[in-house]
C-alpha cells in the first residue's frame, strides 16, 4: 500500500509545522489526525481547533519539495504553493501554485490547442 505524506499547518497562517512521511508498505495504515497528533511530538502542543492537515497522493510534488526554497500553506485556499528561486535576485519569496501543477495545465492547454487546431485544418481543407 502507498500512503502520501500528511502536510498539518496552522489555519490562521498557513505555516505548516509538521509534514509526514510517505509510506509504501504491504504493512501501512492510514492514521487519523488524532493518532498523528498522539504520535509526533512535533504536533504536541498545537490547539487541535487551529491545526488543519492536508493529505497528499503518493509522490506529489516530490520535485516540488526538492527545488523550492520554501512552501506554505494558503489559508485562503486550502492548498500549498511553493517559492523558487528566481532569476530576478529579489530576497522574499513569491509563493506560487506547485510548478508539476503548471506544467499539467500548461500540457493540457497545448493538447486542446492543437486538437483545435487540427480541426479547424480539417474544416478548411475540406472545403
Amino acid at each position: 500500500m502507498k500512503i502520501g505524506p500528511k502536510v498539518y499547518w496552522r489555519k490562521t497562517t498557513g505555516e505548516i509545522i509538521y509534514i509526514t512521511s510517505q509510506i509504501e508498505s504491504p504493512w501501512a495504515v492510514e492514521t487519523t489526525k488524532e493518532e498523528d497528533v498522539n504520535f509526533y511530538p512535533q504536533l504536541k502542543g498545537y490547539d487541535q481547533d487551529q491545526l488543519e492537515v492536508l493529505k497528499l497522493e503518493f509522490d506529489k510534488y516530490t520535485q516540488d519539495f526538492q527545488r523550492a526554497t520554501g512552501y506554505w500553506i494558503n489559508p485562503e485556499t486550502g492548498l500549498i504553493e511553493f517559492a523558487y528561486l528566481s532569476g530576478g535576485g529579489g530576497t522574499d519569496p513569491v509563493y506560487q501554485t506547485p510548478l508539476t501543477d503548471q506544467v499539467s495545465d500548461l500540457k493540457a492547454r497545448q493538447d486542446s490547442t492543437e486538437a483545435a487546431m487540427l480541426a479547424l485544418m480539417d474544416v478548411t481543407t475540406k472545403s
